[in-house]
């Protein structure tokens, strides 16, 4: 489960993990362009799930409760098996145009961007960032 945001509308600090079921139901409403992100959100998780992802993270305004947020961040790990069945995306595809994905080498790599790089806000004030159970 969730934990709720703090008087800055942000998660607490950490990563914290969920079902694609709960992100939904957490963030993927309230708004016109949370909807559209979501939806966005969900083809890429079907995507990850078929490439061999390993772990998913999402960041940015759109784990907090800001109602309009821009885009959604992601962290991406891939597993040994990626990209699985799937044609990885070249520079020229679109598929995902909310999406801002960063790809981490390892584990390492991953939580460092999720819990140093990604682990404060505009305003330096730290905030937390969900992993998405593939």
């Amino acid at each position: 489960m969730l934990p709720p945001f703090d008087e800055h509308g942000n998660l607490p600090a950490g990563i914290h993990r969920c079902t694609v079921d709960e992100l939904v139901e957490r963030f993927g409403t309230g708004s016109p362009e949370r909807v559209v992100e979501t939806q966005e959100l969900l083809l890429f998780v079907d995507w990850a799930r078929r490439a061999g992802l390993r772990r998913l993270i999402v960041n940015g305004s759109f784990v907090t409760a800001t109602v309009v947020p821009n885009d959604v961040d992601l962290i991406v790990l891939p597993g040994p098996d990626y990209p699985g069945d799937q044609v990885s995306p070249s520079n020229e595809d679109i598929l995902w145009p909310f999406l801002q994905i960063l790809v981490a080498a390892d584990d390492a790599d991953l939580e460092a961007w999720a819990l140093q790089d990604f682990g404060t806000d505009r305003d330096l004030r730290a905030k937390g960032v969900v992993e998405v159970i593939l």
